[in-house]
């Protein structure tokens, strides 16, 4: 009895308990009251064999509830005796897996109604922390557990709400800071009408090879500015040297291969355009080692610089120019592989000659005959 009373009072007490703390005070009940009852059947069995030696000596035992009453020791007396033991023990044991059957149910119960909720909100905080805002997770209790998951989803929407926010702002910034961009190279083409249209199509060149390589998003990106900005450093220099058909003298020339890190001086302090910045100073770099403004050569020359350079280079022998005549594809691409492995990356010219063949091919872009790029 004192069990059960202490089972029932435990089930009170359970919603203030910790189900690991509920389930070892029930085993640690029943397992007293399997030692209690234990120890009646050895008190027992000691009084009876007791009995038994008194009644081979002619003595007399004690009656149980009855101090100091004595009667003789008969078989029905131990008969008696072993049925009360054995249902003392029997009634401890029901008692005992009765216990351990409460612990069992109410530690699963406190599992599913504490332990899952919890557990999702930790997996929903750790998508959060990747990025995925939104992530909602199930209420699927009333208590200070579904309180939090609540919370928790409506903190996770709020984020959601928040990163579109962001995305649009940085959307309308990077509009505008491509509205900037093609202001610059307007500049650009008006200090030199025979390459009106050239820094378009050398933006959208180079994103076409960086594609054609498997370059990544944001990459691409700085070879859309790159290629766009690659010769804005030529506002620096006299048009006189730009319009020039004939060859230039050695100080002109020196002039002239100044542009690039003119150009990088320009734009070293906008900071969206920092990853163009090798495009605009490194893109007459060689292969070779033998190109300006730093000698670079090989890996050492930045990876879109390199993939500038062999775009320009293919739009120079496709255009207008004062110097040259305008070329056919396939001339401009044999052009292309002479200078494979000294002024262009063989693995960057092969991409070229690639893209190139494919666009000779297909329609031209619509985009860019209006002389846009899309970045």
């Amino acid at each position: 009895m004192r069990l059960f009373r202490s089972t029932l009072l435990l089930m009170l007490l359970a919603g203030a308990v910790p189900s690991g703390v509920f389930g070892w005070i029930l085993v640690r009940e029943a397992s007293a009251e399997l030692g209690r009852g234990a120890r009646a059947l050895a008190e027992e069995r000691a009084a009876r064999k007791r009995a038994e030696a008194r009644a081979v000596g002619g003595g007399s035992v004690l009656v149980p509830n009855e101090p100091g009453a004595e009667r003789p020791a008969t078989p029905e007396g131990q008969r008696e005796g072993a049925l009360g033991a054995g249902r003392l023990l029997r009634s401890a044991l029901l008692a005992g897996l009765l216990a351990l059957a409460v612990a069992v149910t109410l530690s699963a119960w406190f599992a599913r109604s504490l332990a899952r909720p919890v557990a999702e909100c930790v997996r929903g905080a750790l998508d959060i922390a990747r990025g995925r805002f939104g992530r909602q997770v199930p209420v699927t209790v009333k208590n200070e557990i579904g309180e939090l998951a609540y919370t928790f989803n409506h903190m996770s929407r709020e984020l959601e709400s928040y990163d579109r926010e962001n995305r649009q702002l940085i959307a309308a910034l990077e509009a505008g800071y491509l509205a900037t961009i093609r202001s610059l190279t307007s500049a650009i083409d008006a200090k030199d009408p025979s390459t009106r249209g050239h820094s378009q199509r050398v933006s959208e060149l180079a994103v076409a090879i960086g594609q054609e390589l498997g370059v990544k998003d944001g990459d691409l990106k700085a070879l859309a500015y790159g290629g766009l900005l690659h010769d804005v450093g030529k506002i620096g220099i006299p048009e006189a040297i730009l319009h020039k058909s004939a060859a230039l003298a050695r100080d002109e020339m020196e002039l002239m291969k100044a542009h690039p890190a003119i150009g990088a001086e320009i734009l070293r302090g906008v900071d969206f355009l920092r990853s163009a910045l090798p495009a605009v100073r490194n893109h007459h770099e060689r292969w070779d080692g033998t190109g300006y403004p730093d000698r670079q050569a090989g890996e050492d020359i930045p990876f879109i610089a390199r993939i500038v350079n062999a775009a320009d280079t293919l739009d120079a022998c496709t255009s207008v120019r004062s110097y040259q005549p305008v070329m056919a594809v396939e001339e401009a691409i044999s052009v292309l592989l002479r200078l494979r492995g000294s002024q262009i990356d063989p693995t960057v010219c092969d991409a070229l000659v690639r893209v190139a063949r494919r666009r000779a091919a297909a329609p031209h872009p619509p985009h860019l005959e209006k002389g846009e790029t899309r970045v």
